[in-house]
């Protein structure tokens, strides 16, 4: 089965890369998810900003289901060594998506991307985190090495491609680690829902990675003791942080940052 899942996943990604685009793990192991992946990319194609436009809001409405992301924050990010080191950043992050906060989101998961990969690939280098300078772990069973080597190179292929590439045109609005850690990015629309929803599939990537090296994927749905309260408490302010996002005094907000456009 996990094989016939591989098969397929590698394929809607390699499509979804195609377009600068990379398709969660988490998310095309359901049913939905897979279904939409498949939908928006069937085959390859290339970057297309009007593509971006349409798709993006299907793709957050389908992905930050409140239960779906409660749960995940819980059972996966939480459980794993490396993801709950950046808990904190990582679901403040995921607040400030459900705000529509892109600008905050995006600046407090880039740094955590890279922090991960360094963690999980044992990455020696303090100045390369490309994927020949990676270790892929591994878990000792044969199905599981499988999807991690599977997801290690979908996973690579695009920030080696796309994130952690250097380019000196600070006006792209692709995804780029370098333009805004080095403060470059000359076009604010760097800072849109495409790229926020890629930065959150790529950390679930990584945790997957890290489940199936722990051997905790894909049976992860075991509540633990107090795991039951921990997912009301966040369906509520997820729920809370998206009603915001529409209240008055947030669309105020965002019409005075862009008189900054």
């Amino acid at each position: 089965m996990i094989d016939n899942w591989i098969l397929d996943f590698e394929t809607a990604n390699r499509n979804a890369l195609s377009t600068e685009w990379f398709v969660s793990p988490l998310e095309y192991f359901w049913p939905d998810g897979k279904t939409l992946s498949d939908k928006l990319f069937p085959g390859p194609s290339s970057p297309n900003s009007t593509f971006d436009e349409l798709v993006s809001p299907e793709i957050f409405k389908n992905s930050m289901q409140i239960d779906f992301r409660a749960k995940m924050m819980v059972f996966a990010f939480m459980r794993q060594d490396i993801a709950k080191s950046y808990g904190f950043e990582i679901e403040n992050g995921l607040m400030h998506l459900y705000r529509l906060d892109f600008i905050s989101c995006l600046s407090q998961w880039v740094y955590v991307v890279e922090g991960y990969c360094r963690k999980l690939f044992s990455v020696a280098s303090l100045q390369n985190v490309k994927t020949n300078s990676w270790q892929i772990p591994t878990s000792g069973d044969a199905a599981l090495d499988r999807l991690i080597n599977s997801l290690s190179a979908s996973l690579g292929h695009y920030l080696d491609g796309v994130m952690f590439r250097s380019t000196s045109d600070f006006h792209v609005e692709k995804l780029n680690r370098h333009l805004l850690l080095h403060g470059n990015v000359a076009n604010k629309s760097f800072f849109s829902q495409k790229n926020c929803l890629i930065l959150m599939f790529i950390l679930d990537a990584l945790v997957v990675i890290e489940m199936a090296r722990n051997r905790a994927f894909p049976a992860i749905f075991h509540e633990r003791e107090d795991e039951s309260k921990r997912i009301e408490r966040r369906k509520f302010i997820y729920g809370k942080e998206l009603e915001h996002a529409f209240q008055d005094e947030f669309l105020l907000k965002a019409e005075v940052l862009k008189e900054h456009l």
